[in-house]
C-alpha cells in the first residue's frame, strides 16, 4: 500500500470515530465551523455595516423605520432580487443629501423655510408679491419638504447614554407641523359615519373603517347605554380574576356560532388578538412563524415576542402559495408553522388567495391563522369574512379580528378550537395580565353583529359604493392595484406629491382621505387611502370623484 493510501485509509478511519463524530454533531461547533467558513461573507456585511454607520454619521436622521415589512423584499421568500434603486430628487431639481439640504435651508429666506403653497405655519393664505415672491416661497419651501421626505433614515438605531437622544433629533414631524402639511393625528369635533367636523367645518369622510356605518345605529348606541346603566363603565381587571363577565361568555358563543367553530375568544383589542396568539403559540426554539410579507404590523409585533422565546420568522412573497410553499419545505422536521395572513390587506384592500394558501398549509401540515380584521362584514355570505367568501371555513384553524371596525366598538375576538383557545387564555401574557373589554364595548360589538344579520342590505350597499368608486376612478385613469373591496388605494409613488394632495383635498373640497407615505410604506408604494362604508350616499361618492379627478389632473397623477 502506497504512502497515499494508507494516509487516505487513516483519514477515513478517523472522520468515522466516535470522538470525531461526537464533534461534528455539537451544533457550537458546527456553528464555529460555519462561521469560519463563511468568514468571507461575514466580512462583507460588516463592511456594509460599517458603510450604513457612516453614511448615517454624515447625512443625520430621520423618521423611524420600524417595521420589517417596510423592508419590501429583503428576506422574502420568492422575492426577485431588488436592484438598487436611484437616489430620488427633490422636485424641480437633483437630490441633495441631508448635509446639502441644511445648508440650502440655510441659505433660503425665513419666508421660504416657515411657509408651503402660500400656506404659514397657522394655516393662513399668502399672497404672492410684486416679484413673485409667494410663488418662490412655495417652491423652495416645497423642494425643501421633497428632500426632507427622500432623505430620511432610520432614527431607531440612535445609541448611547441618554435613551432620549432620537426623540431630540426627530425633526420631521414638527417641520411639517410649522409648513401647515402635517397631515396626521388630527382630532375630530365629531365623526357621523360618512360625515364628520374637522376645525368647525364639515367635511365628507373617506378615510373611516366604519364599513356599515354601525357607530351611529339606534340600536348599537343603546346597547352601550344599557351596559353602563346596568354594569358600569369598567371591570377593572383581566379576565384572569375579576374582568370576565357573563357578557363576555355570551358575545365569545355568538361569534363561534356565527363563524361555525367550536369556541370564542373577546379580547380588550384587536392588536392584542395577535400579539397575544402568536406569542402564546409561537413560544420555542422549534416554532416557526411563517407570515405574508405584507401582513399587518400587529402581527409583526406578535412574532417579535415570539422571537424573543426562540421561535424564527420567515416571510414569503405577498399572497403567494407557491413561495409559501417554498419557505415550509425548508423548516426541519421538528418545527412547527403557523401561517398568518391577512385576509383582507388593510392598504392594499386586496383579498388573500386563500385557496392556495390553504393548499399549501394541508400539504405540509402547518396550522393556519387569518386576521380578518378588515373583511368582517365586507366580503362573505353574511358578511361573514375571507374563509366563507371562498367556502373554506372549515379549512382555516383559526379567525381573529377587531371590533373597532364593521362592528362598531373597540375589542378583538378569536375563534377556533376550543382547547386551543383555552390554551392561548392561560399562556398569552398580554391577555392574562391586561383589564378586560369594557361592558359597553362588548355590548355595542354584540348589538353590530345581530344588526349586520337583521340588516343585509348594509354589505350589499357597502359592496355597491366601493364598486362604483373602483369603476369610477380606474375610468378617470387613477391606479389601485388588485383591491377587491372597501378599501381603495389611489397610488401617487410619490412622498411630497401624496401630502399636497391631501391637503388640496381637504383643503379646497373638504374631502376627508388619508396619506400613506414611507417609511409607513414601502418606496414608492406611497399612497391616498380610501375607504367606503353603507351609509355614504351617491351625492357623497359625487362629490370626493369630482375632486379627485381635479386634484389628480392638478398635480399630474391623471
Amino acid at each position: 500500500m502506497s504512502m497515499k493510501d494508507r494516509l487516505v485509509d487513516q483519514a477515513k478511519k478517523l472522520a468515522s470515530s466516535s470522538t470525531v463524530v461526537r464533534v461534528v454533531s455539537n451544533d457550537r461547533v458546527m456553528r464555529l465551523a460555519t462561521g469560519v467558513m463563511d468568514a468571507k461573507n461575514r466580512l462583507r456585511a460588516a463592511r456594509e455595516r460599517a458603510a450604513e454607520a457612516w453614511d448615517i454619521l454624515l447625512n443625520g436622521h430621520a423618521l423611524p423605520n420600524i417595521d420589517p415589512a417596510l423592508d419590501d423584499e429583503a428576506g422574502v421568500h420568492g422575492a426577485t432580487p431588488a436592484r438598487a434603486a436611484p437616489s430620488r430628487p427633490a422636485a424641480g431639481g437633483a437630490g441633495l443629501s441631508t448635509v446639502e439640504e441644511t445648508v440650502s435651508a440655510r441659505a433660503q429666506p425665513a419666508a421660504a423655510r416657515a411657509h408651503v403653497n402660500g400656506v404659514g405655519a397657522n394655516g393662513a393664505a399668502n399672497g404672492a408679491g410684486a416679484n413673485g415672491a409667494g410663488t418662490y416661497v412655495a417652491a423652495a419651501a416645497e423642494q425643501q419638504l421633497a428632500t426632507q421626505m427622500a432623505a430620511r433614515t432610520s432614527l431607531s438605531r440612535i445609541g448611547g447614554r441618554d435613551v432620549f437622544e432620537k426623540a431630540y433629533k426627530f425633526m420631521t414631524a414638527d417641520n411639517a407641523r410649522a409648513m401647515g402639511v402635517y397631515p396626521f393625528f388630527r382630532p375630530l369635533d365629531f365623526n357621523n359615519g360618512p360625515e364628520a367636523q374637522l376645525e368647525g367645518r364639515t367635511v365628507i369622510m373617506l378615510g373611516s373603517n366604519n364599513y356599515l356605518g354601525l357607530t351611529t345605529h339606534p340600536k348599537v348606541r343603546e346597547a352601550a347605554k344599557q351596559a353602563i346603566d346596568k354594569y358600569g363603565t369598567s371591570m377593572t381587571g383581566s379576565r384572569l380574576v375579576n374582568g370576565s363577565m357573563r357578557l363576555h361568555n355570551e358575545l365569545e358563543e355568538k361569534l363561534a356560532a356565527y363563524h361555525g367553530k367550536e369556541a370564542g375568544l373577546v379580547f380588550t383589542t384587536g392588536y392584542q388578538v395577535n400579539i397575544a396568539t402568536i406569542s402564546a403559540l409561537l413560544s420555542n426554539k422549534r416554532s416557526v412563524a411563517m407570515i405574508d410579507k405584507d401582513d399587518h404590523a400587529s402581527i409583526y409585533d406578535g412574532v417579535r415576542l415570539a422571537q424573543a422565546a426562540g421561535a424564527r420568522m420567515v416571510r414569503y412573497k405577498h399572497s403567494d402559495p407557491a413561495a409559501l410553499d417554498s419557505a415550509l419545505s425548508e423548516i426541519a422536521d421538528t418545527e412547527g408553522a403557523l401561517v398568518i395572513t391577512d385576509g383582507v390587506f388593510s392598504a392594499q384592500g386586496e383579498i388573500a388567495n386563500l385557496p392556495g394558501i390553504v393548499e399549501v398549509v394541508k400539504k405540509h401540515k402547518a396550522r393556519l391563522l387569518v386576521d380578518d380584521a378588515h373583511a368582517l362584514g365586507v366580503i362573505g355570505p353574511g358578511g361573514r369574512g375571507t374563509a366563507a367568501h371562498f367556502g373554506l371555513g372549515k379549512d382555516v384553524d383559526l379567525i381573529g379580528g377587531t371590533f373597532s371596525k364593521s362592528l362598531a366598538s373597540i375589542g378583538g375576538w378569536l375563534v377556533g378550537e376550543r382547547k386551543v383557545l383555552d390554551y392561548i387564555q392561560h399562556f398569552a401574557y398580554s391577555f392574562l395580565f391586561a383589564a378586560s373589554a369594557a361592558p359597553p364595548c362588548v355590548a355595542a360589538a354584540m348589538a353590530s353583529l345581530e344588526v349586520m344579520q337583521e340588516e343585509p342590505w348594509r354589505q350589499e350597499k357597502l359592496r355597491e359604493n366601493f364598486t362604483y368608486m373602483r369603476t369610477e376612478l380606474q375610468r378617470l385613469g387613477f391606479e389601485l392595484g388588485k383591491t377587491e373591496t372597501a378599501v381603495i388605494p389611489i397610488y401617487i409613488r410619490d412622498d411630497l406629491k401624496t401630502v399636497m394632495m391631501w391637503k388640496s383635498l381637504l383643503d379646497d373640497y373638504s374631502l376627508y382621505v388619508n396619506p400613506f407615505i414611507t417609511p409607513g410604506v414601502p418606496p414608492k408604494q406611497q399612497v391616498l387611502r380610501t375607504s367606503y362604508m353603507a351609509t355614504h350616499e351617491r351625492k357623497h361618492l359625487d362629490h370626493a370623484l369630482e375632486a379627485f379627478e381635479k386634484v389628480g389632473k392638478k398635480f399630474g397623477v391623471i
